[in-house]
Protein backbone atom coordinates (compact mmCIF):
# COMPACT_ATOMS: atom_id res chain seq x y z
CA UNK A 1 0.00 0.00 0.00
CA UNK A 2 2.88 2.36 0.69
CA UNK A 3 4.00 2.17 -2.94
CA UNK A 4 0.50 3.20 -4.05
CA UNK A 5 0.57 6.18 -1.71
CA UNK A 6 4.00 7.23 -2.99
CA UNK A 7 2.49 7.56 -6.48
CA UNK A 8 -0.04 10.16 -5.26
CA UNK A 9 1.46 13.58 -6.00
CA UNK A 10 -1.61 15.75 -6.68
CA UNK A 11 -2.56 18.54 -4.30
CA UNK A 12 -6.20 19.65 -4.16
CA UNK A 13 -6.66 23.31 -3.19
CA UNK A 14 -10.11 24.72 -2.41
CA UNK A 15 -11.52 28.09 -1.32
CA UNK A 16 -9.27 29.92 -3.78
CA UNK A 17 -10.18 33.58 -4.27
CA UNK A 18 -12.17 34.32 -7.42
CA UNK A 19 -9.83 37.27 -8.02
CA UNK A 20 -6.75 35.02 -8.21
CA UNK A 21 -5.28 34.32 -11.63
CA UNK A 22 -3.77 31.00 -12.70
CA UNK A 23 -0.29 32.57 -12.77
CA UNK A 24 -0.65 33.83 -9.20
CA UNK A 25 -1.78 30.42 -7.96
CA UNK A 26 1.05 28.64 -9.77
CA UNK A 27 3.62 31.10 -8.40
CA UNK A 28 2.41 30.48 -4.85
CA UNK A 29 2.54 26.69 -4.99
CA UNK A 30 5.75 26.28 -6.97
CA UNK A 31 7.68 27.27 -3.83
CA UNK A 32 7.04 23.70 -2.58
CA UNK A 33 8.68 22.06 -5.59
CA UNK A 34 8.61 21.49 -9.34
CA UNK A 35 5.11 21.31 -10.83
CA UNK A 36 4.40 18.59 -13.39
CA UNK A 37 0.76 19.50 -14.19
CA UNK A 38 -1.61 22.25 -13.13
CA UNK A 39 -5.30 23.13 -13.48
CA UNK A 40 -7.69 25.76 -12.09
CA UNK A 41 -11.47 25.23 -12.17
CA UNK A 42 -13.75 26.63 -13.38
CA UNK A 43 -11.68 27.68 -16.36
CA UNK A 44 -14.25 30.38 -17.24
CA UNK A 45 -15.55 32.13 -14.12
CA UNK A 46 -18.96 33.80 -14.18
CA UNK A 47 -18.30 35.87 -11.05
CA UNK A 48 -15.21 36.87 -9.13
CA UNK A 49 -17.16 36.41 -5.89
CA UNK A 50 -17.31 32.63 -6.45
CA UNK A 51 -14.29 30.70 -5.10
CA UNK A 52 -12.18 28.55 -7.40
CA UNK A 53 -10.35 25.25 -6.92
CA UNK A 54 -6.91 24.19 -8.12
CA UNK A 55 -5.12 20.91 -8.71
CA UNK A 56 -1.32 20.86 -8.63
CA UNK A 57 0.59 17.73 -9.61
CA UNK A 58 4.18 17.78 -8.38
CA UNK A 59 7.13 15.84 -9.71
CA UNK A 60 7.97 14.56 -6.22
CA UNK A 61 5.84 13.22 -3.37
CA UNK A 62 7.94 15.29 -0.95
CA UNK A 63 6.74 18.50 -2.63
CA UNK A 64 3.11 17.49 -2.07
CA UNK A 65 3.79 17.01 1.63
CA UNK A 66 5.49 20.39 1.86
CA UNK A 67 2.68 22.20 0.04
CA UNK A 68 0.15 21.07 2.64
CA UNK A 69 1.68 23.63 5.02
CA UNK A 70 -0.08 26.33 2.97
CA UNK A 71 -3.42 25.25 4.51
CA UNK A 72 -5.15 28.21 6.23
CA UNK A 73 -2.92 30.68 4.39
CA UNK A 74 -4.85 33.86 3.55
CA UNK A 75 -4.30 34.26 -0.19
CA UNK A 76 -5.75 37.57 -1.45
CA UNK A 77 -9.06 37.46 0.47
CA UNK A 78 -9.62 33.77 1.39
CA UNK A 79 -7.98 31.12 3.58
CA UNK A 80 -6.78 28.17 1.47
CA UNK A 81 -7.54 24.53 2.16
CA UNK A 82 -4.81 22.19 0.82
CA UNK A 83 -5.25 18.41 0.95
CA UNK A 84 -3.74 15.47 -0.97
CA UNK A 85 -5.89 14.26 -3.86
CA UNK A 86 -6.47 10.48 -3.53
CA UNK A 87 -5.88 9.80 -7.24
CA UNK A 88 -2.66 9.95 -9.28
CA UNK A 89 -3.94 12.34 -11.98
CA UNK A 90 -5.75 15.67 -12.09
CA UNK A 91 -9.50 15.15 -12.71
CA UNK A 92 -11.43 16.66 -15.56
CA UNK A 93 -13.30 19.89 -14.90
CA UNK A 94 -16.78 18.36 -14.92
CA UNK A 95 -15.77 15.58 -12.53
CA UNK A 96 -14.08 18.01 -10.15
CA UNK A 97 -16.94 20.55 -10.06
CA UNK A 98 -19.72 17.97 -9.84
CA UNK A 99 -17.78 16.11 -7.14
CA UNK A 100 -18.37 12.75 -8.76
CA UNK A 101 -16.89 9.69 -7.10
CA UNK A 102 -15.89 9.14 -3.49
CA UNK A 103 -13.85 12.33 -3.08
CA UNK A 104 -15.15 14.94 -0.63
CA UNK A 105 -14.10 18.36 -1.87
CA UNK A 106 -11.79 20.21 0.51
CA UNK A 107 -11.55 17.30 2.98
CA UNK A 108 -8.65 15.01 3.75
CA UNK A 109 -9.20 11.28 3.35
CA UNK A 110 -7.53 8.31 4.98
CA UNK A 111 -5.79 5.88 2.60
CA UNK A 112 -8.21 3.54 0.85
CA UNK A 113 -7.03 0.50 2.86
CA UNK A 114 -7.85 2.22 6.17
CA UNK A 115 -11.55 1.94 7.06
CA UNK A 116 -13.88 3.32 9.73
CA UNK A 117 -16.85 1.53 11.25
CA UNK A 118 -19.44 2.36 13.93
CA UNK A 119 -20.18 -0.23 16.62
CA UNK A 120 -22.73 -0.10 19.40
CA UNK A 121 -21.65 -1.15 22.88
CA UNK A 122 -23.80 -3.05 25.39
CA UNK A 123 -24.84 0.19 27.09
CA UNK A 124 -26.06 1.62 23.77
CA UNK A 125 -23.07 3.95 23.26
CA UNK A 126 -21.81 4.18 19.69
CA UNK A 127 -18.05 4.09 19.11
CA UNK A 128 -16.00 4.62 15.96
CA UNK A 129 -13.28 2.06 15.18
CA UNK A 130 -10.53 2.52 12.58
CA UNK A 131 -8.93 -0.55 11.02
CA UNK A 132 -5.54 -0.55 9.31
CA UNK A 133 -4.52 -3.97 7.92
CA UNK A 134 -0.87 -2.88 7.70
CA UNK A 135 -0.76 -2.19 11.45
CA UNK A 136 -2.36 -5.55 12.21
CA UNK A 137 0.19 -7.33 10.00
CA UNK A 138 3.04 -5.61 11.87
CA UNK A 139 1.56 -6.54 15.25
CA UNK A 140 1.10 -2.91 16.25
CA UNK A 141 -1.62 -1.66 18.63
CA UNK A 142 -4.94 -0.81 16.97
CA UNK A 143 -6.25 2.72 16.84
CA UNK A 144 -8.13 3.61 20.04
CA UNK A 145 -11.92 3.94 19.57
CA UNK A 146 -13.50 7.40 19.31
CA UNK A 147 -17.04 8.64 20.04
CA UNK A 148 -19.39 7.61 17.25
CA UNK A 149 -20.40 11.21 16.51
CA UNK A 150 -16.82 12.37 15.78
CA UNK A 151 -16.63 14.18 12.45
CA UNK A 152 -14.69 12.33 9.78
CA UNK A 153 -12.22 15.14 9.14
CA UNK A 154 -11.42 15.17 12.88
CA UNK A 155 -10.99 11.38 12.81
CA UNK A 156 -8.56 11.73 9.93
CA UNK A 157 -6.47 14.26 11.86
CA UNK A 158 -6.38 12.09 14.99
CA UNK A 159 -5.29 9.05 12.97
CA UNK A 160 -2.27 11.01 11.72
CA UNK A 161 -1.32 12.10 15.26
CA UNK A 162 0.88 10.33 17.80
CA UNK A 163 1.54 10.89 21.50
CA UNK A 164 5.20 11.15 22.57
CA UNK A 165 6.39 10.95 26.17
CA UNK A 166 9.74 10.93 28.00
CA UNK A 167 11.07 13.83 25.93
CA UNK A 168 14.21 15.31 27.55
CA UNK A 169 13.54 18.49 29.49
CA UNK A 170 16.47 20.38 27.95
CA UNK A 171 15.28 20.26 24.31
CA UNK A 172 12.92 22.53 22.42
CA UNK A 173 10.11 21.70 20.01
CA UNK A 174 12.15 22.41 16.90
CA UNK A 175 14.66 19.70 17.80
CA UNK A 176 11.85 17.17 18.20
CA UNK A 177 10.30 18.14 14.85
CA UNK A 178 13.63 17.82 13.04
CA UNK A 179 14.29 14.42 14.62
CA UNK A 180 10.89 12.94 13.65
CA UNK A 181 10.91 14.64 10.25
CA UNK A 182 14.20 12.96 9.34
CA UNK A 183 13.42 9.58 10.93
CA UNK A 184 9.77 8.85 10.11
CA UNK A 185 8.18 11.31 7.69
CA UNK A 186 6.97 14.84 7.08
CA UNK A 187 5.77 16.54 10.28
CA UNK A 188 2.86 18.93 9.92
CA UNK A 189 2.35 20.09 13.52
CA UNK A 190 3.89 19.52 16.93
CA UNK A 191 2.63 20.77 20.27
CA UNK A 192 4.70 20.64 23.43
CA UNK A 193 2.75 20.24 26.67
CA UNK A 194 3.74 22.24 29.73
CA UNK A 195 4.35 20.97 33.25
CA UNK A 196 3.71 23.16 36.30
CA UNK A 197 3.42 26.25 34.09
CA UNK A 198 7.04 26.10 32.93
CA UNK A 199 8.26 26.27 29.35
CA UNK A 200 9.96 22.85 29.64
CA UNK A 201 8.03 19.67 29.00
CA UNK A 202 8.49 15.95 28.61
CA UNK A 203 5.57 14.98 26.35
CA UNK A 204 3.78 16.26 23.29
CA UNK A 205 1.49 15.58 20.34
CA UNK A 206 2.87 15.29 16.82
CA UNK A 207 0.81 15.25 13.61
CA UNK A 208 2.30 13.78 10.45
CA UNK A 209 1.37 14.95 6.97
CA UNK A 210 0.50 11.37 6.00
CA UNK A 211 -1.07 8.46 7.89
CA UNK A 212 1.55 6.04 6.53
CA UNK A 213 4.16 7.64 8.85
CA UNK A 214 2.23 6.55 11.96
CA UNK A 215 2.98 2.77 11.82
CA UNK A 216 6.64 3.57 11.06
CA UNK A 217 6.86 5.73 14.19
CA UNK A 218 5.01 3.17 16.35
CA UNK A 219 7.50 0.46 15.33
CA UNK A 220 10.28 2.65 16.73
CA UNK A 221 8.79 3.28 20.16
CA UNK A 222 11.77 3.29 22.52
CA UNK A 223 14.10 5.01 20.06
CA UNK A 224 16.78 7.05 21.81
CA UNK A 225 16.66 10.84 21.56
CA UNK A 226 19.14 13.02 23.47
CA UNK A 227 19.77 10.18 25.92
CA UNK A 228 16.09 9.34 26.57
CA UNK A 229 14.07 6.41 25.23
CA UNK A 230 10.95 7.95 23.66
CA UNK A 231 7.59 6.26 24.21
CA UNK A 232 5.36 6.57 21.12
CA UNK A 233 1.68 5.63 21.13
CA UNK A 234 -1.57 6.50 19.33
CA UNK A 235 -3.18 9.83 20.12
CA UNK A 236 -6.82 10.09 21.23
CA UNK A 237 -7.12 13.78 20.39
CA UNK A 238 -6.13 16.10 17.58
CA UNK A 239 -3.90 19.14 17.81
CA UNK A 240 -5.90 22.37 18.05
CA UNK A 241 -4.59 24.74 15.39
CA UNK A 242 -5.09 28.43 14.57
CA UNK A 243 -7.88 29.02 12.06
CA UNK A 244 -5.79 31.33 9.92
CA UNK A 245 -2.05 31.74 9.48
CA UNK A 246 -0.13 34.94 9.01
CA UNK A 247 2.22 35.23 6.05
CA UNK A 248 5.16 35.06 8.45
CA UNK A 249 3.93 31.75 9.90
CA UNK A 250 3.45 30.27 6.44
CA UNK A 251 6.90 31.36 5.25
CA UNK A 252 8.50 29.88 8.35
CA UNK A 253 6.69 26.55 7.84
CA UNK A 254 7.58 26.41 4.16
CA UNK A 255 11.20 27.28 4.97
CA UNK A 256 11.47 24.46 7.49
CA UNK A 257 9.64 21.95 5.27
CA UNK A 258 11.72 22.80 2.20
CA UNK A 259 15.16 23.21 3.72
CA UNK A 260 16.31 19.78 2.48
CA UNK A 261 15.00 20.30 -1.06
CA UNK A 262 17.10 21.77 -3.84
CA UNK A 263 14.16 23.19 -5.76
CA UNK A 264 12.86 25.58 -3.12
CA UNK A 265 12.41 29.30 -3.82
CA UNK A 266 11.73 31.38 -0.72
CA UNK A 267 11.93 34.69 -2.61
CA UNK A 268 8.92 33.72 -4.66
CA UNK A 269 6.95 32.96 -1.49
CA UNK A 270 7.59 36.42 -0.20
CA UNK A 271 6.57 38.02 -3.48
CA UNK A 272 3.41 35.95 -3.82
CA UNK A 273 1.91 36.21 -0.34
CA UNK A 274 0.39 39.66 -0.71
CA UNK A 275 -3.05 41.03 -0.05
CA UNK A 276 -3.55 42.47 -3.53
CA UNK A 277 -1.91 42.05 -6.97
CA UNK A 278 0.96 44.41 -7.78
CA UNK A 279 0.31 47.47 -9.89
CA UNK A 280 2.06 47.98 -13.20
CA UNK A 281 4.14 50.80 -11.78
CA UNK A 282 5.55 48.48 -9.10
CA UNK A 283 6.37 45.87 -11.76
CA UNK A 284 8.21 48.53 -13.78
CA UNK A 285 10.19 49.54 -10.68
CA UNK A 286 11.16 45.92 -10.09
CA UNK A 287 12.29 45.50 -13.70
CA UNK A 288 14.35 48.69 -13.51
CA UNK A 289 15.97 47.54 -10.27
CA UNK A 290 17.03 44.25 -11.94
CA UNK A 291 19.03 45.91 -14.75
CA UNK A 292 22.45 44.42 -15.27
CA UNK A 293 25.59 46.43 -14.36
CA UNK A 294 26.42 46.72 -18.08
CA UNK A 295 23.05 48.27 -18.86
CA UNK A 296 23.45 50.56 -15.86
CA UNK A 297 26.84 51.74 -17.18
CA UNK A 298 25.30 52.38 -20.59
CA UNK A 299 22.52 54.36 -18.97
CA UNK A 300 25.06 56.46 -17.03
CA UNK A 301 27.12 56.93 -20.20
CA UNK A 302 24.07 58.19 -22.07
CA UNK A 303 23.29 60.62 -19.26
CA UNK A 304 26.87 61.95 -19.37
CA UNK A 305 26.61 62.35 -23.14
CA UNK A 306 23.40 64.28 -22.67
CA UNK A 307 25.11 66.54 -20.15
CA UNK A 308 27.98 67.06 -22.59
CA UNK A 309 25.53 67.90 -25.34
CA UNK A 310 23.77 70.37 -23.09
CA UNK A 311 27.11 71.95 -22.07
CA UNK A 312 28.47 72.40 -25.64
CA UNK A 313 25.78 74.90 -26.72
CA UNK A 314 26.63 76.81 -23.56
CA UNK A 315 30.27 77.25 -24.71
CA UNK A 316 29.15 78.44 -28.12
CA UNK A 317 26.84 80.88 -26.42
CA UNK A 318 29.74 82.20 -24.33
CA UNK A 319 31.98 82.54 -27.42
CA UNK A 320 29.24 84.41 -29.24
CA UNK A 321 28.81 86.76 -26.29
CA UNK A 322 32.57 87.26 -26.13
CA UNK A 323 32.68 88.21 -29.84
CA UNK A 324 29.73 90.56 -29.35
CA UNK A 325 31.51 92.24 -26.44
CA UNK A 326 34.72 92.66 -28.47
CA UNK A 327 32.72 94.22 -31.32
CA UNK A 328 31.08 96.54 -28.87
CA UNK A 329 34.46 97.61 -27.49
CA UNK A 330 35.69 98.18 -31.05
CA UNK A 331 32.70 100.44 -31.77
CA UNK A 332 33.35 102.41 -28.60
CA UNK A 333 37.02 102.90 -29.60
CA UNK A 334 36.02 104.17 -33.04
CA UNK A 335 33.50 106.48 -31.50
CA UNK A 336 36.13 107.92 -29.16
CA UNK A 337 38.60 108.47 -32.01
CA UNK A 338 35.97 110.32 -34.06
CA UNK A 339 35.20 112.51 -31.06
CA UNK A 340 38.89 113.38 -30.69
CA UNK A 341 39.18 114.28 -34.39
CA UNK A 342 36.10 116.48 -34.26
CA UNK A 343 37.46 118.31 -31.21
CA UNK A 344 40.79 118.91 -33.00
CA UNK A 345 39.06 120.32 -36.05
CA UNK A 346 36.97 122.68 -33.96
CA UNK A 347 40.07 124.02 -32.19
CA UNK A 348 41.94 124.69 -35.44
CA UNK A 349 38.95 126.62 -36.81
CA UNK A 350 38.87 128.75 -33.71
CA UNK A 351 42.52 129.67 -34.15
CA UNK A 352 42.07 130.70 -37.74
CA UNK A 353 39.33 133.02 -36.75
Amino acid sequence: MVSDVENLKVLHVTNVSGYATADQIRSLFKIAGRIDDFAVYPRVSTSEDNPKMAFIKYEKRKSLETAQHLTNTVFLDKALCCVPFPFPDIPKEDDAINNSGPVVIGKRCLPSHVTNSIKQLDDGTEMLYTTDPDMEALGLPSYPPLPGNTELDVVEEIRRTIYISNIPLDVDGQEVVEFFNDAFGEVMYFRMCQINGTDKCNYGYLEFSNQISVPIALQNSGIEFKGNALRITHSRVRIVKPQKKTNEQVLEEIKEASKNQNDKDETTAISVLVKRPRSRSIERERKESKRSPIKEKRRRSRSREKRRRTRSPSKEYKDRKRRERSKSRERRRRSRSRDKKSRKRSRSRDRHR
